[in-house]
């Protein structure tokens, strides 16, 4: 079979600057209907990704992950007004939610090896560098199915 990364990712990458603020790259995830964003420098470097995980967790209180079950709560009116009122997201910028610790792939990983880096640790994307760290494409876990299918079509 030998499906690789290249012959699979999405290479027009929206991407930000450690500067774009979170209505920014809210604003860019929706428009672009997409589940993350690479950071990068202006080599596009990957420095860090955002995705919608970021996003949300600026809003939910971090008390509310202690808990597995929400049903006992009734009404989080209240939480959700004192944190919309305390939360300017344009005073949050990239560089301050981004994820860093990062798995990666090359342009000749193993779309079977992107599948369960994606599935095994949750991801719903992995960014494709070059040898110099800089993003040549994104493999999500759209790209990964249509692969996946597509390849057992062919094979049958």
């Amino acid at each position: 079979m030998g499906l690789k990364a290249r012959d699979y990712m999405t290479t027009d990458v929206v991407a930000v600057g450690r500067a774009a603020n979170v209505a920014e790259i809210a604003a860019l995830l929706k428009k672009h209907r997409i589940t993350g964003v690479p950071v990068v420098d202006g080599e596009k470097r990957l420095l860090g990704l955002v995705t919608h995980e970021e996003l949300i967790n600026i809003f939910v209180p971090h008390y509310l992950s202690m808990f597995d079950e929400l049903a006992f709560l009734d009404d989080l009116g209240e939480i959700e007004a004192q944190t919309m009122a305390e939360i300017e997201p344009t005073l949050f910028l990239a560089e301050d939610i981004m994820a860093t610790d990062l798995i990666t792939a090359g342009p000749s990983t193993s779309i079977m090896k992107v599948a369960a880096l994606l599935i095994n640790r949750k991801l719903v994307l992995i960014p494709v560098v070059d040898e110099e760290g800089c993003v040549v494409g994104v493999v999500s876990r759209n790209d990964v199915s249509s692969a996946l299918t597509q390849a057992a079509s062919e094979e049958s």
